[in-house]
């Protein structure tokens, strides 16, 4: 009983360890200091976005500009904060210059390219978008929804043969060998 209770406990720290060090930390204390020109140390903040990070992203953004803040803002936190999205800062930096903003996204990631379309019009109008990029968000899950069925459909094609290949000897010989080996005697 003691052993599993330790068992337990040390299977939740474990859990609570590889929690604050997932794909959403921020750049705590297991990252390391900054160092250089505000480069991280490897560890954490190496996290590369991919298109399944786009729809929180968006509300995540969405939810940044019910709090108040302007656009250049949430980007900046963003940038700062979710480590996925690293790859704004270039676009940060661009737009604190003062360059245009189709100029500025040339230097996002493609998978983040997503945010700067839902964006943009928040950036040119200065009007209140939560409510669109909250949107473009379940359009983006609905896409991504599409995009896995597709691909677990051509999943089950792809695995007709393989499992034939393996399925169709064991039937024969757990199935159709036994018969033959009982109908023998009855033969003879």
């Amino acid at each position: 009983m003691v052993l599993v209770a330790a068992l337990l406990a040390g299977m939740t720290a474990w859990w609570s360890l590889a929690v604050r060090r997932g794909p959403w930390a921020g750049p705590g204390p297991a990252a390391g200091p900054a160092t250089g020109a505000g480069k991280q140390a490897s560890g954490a903040g190496d996290q590369h976005p991919t298109t399944a990070d786009v729809p929180l992203l968006l509300e995540l953004a969405a939810t940044l500009l019910d709090a108040g803040l302007p656009v250049n803002g949430v980007l900046a936190t963003l940038a700062r904060e979710v480590a996925p999205c690293r790859g704004l800062q270039p676009v940060v930096r661009c737009l604190d210059l003062g360059i245009d903003w189709q100029r500025a996204w040339q230097a996002a990631p493609a998978e983040l390219l997503g945010i700067g379309e839902a964006l943009a019009f928040a950036h040119l109008t200065g009007a209140a978008t939560s409510g669109l990029l909250r949107s473009a968000a379940d359009q983006a899950r609905r896409s991504e929804a599409r995009r896995t069925e597709k691909e677990a459909a051509e999943l089950g094609v792809k695995m007709v043969i393989p499992l034939g290949v393996c399925a169709l000897p064991a039937f024969i010989c757990l199935g159709i060998v036994p018969v033959v080996m009982a109908l023998l005697p009855a033969l003879g």
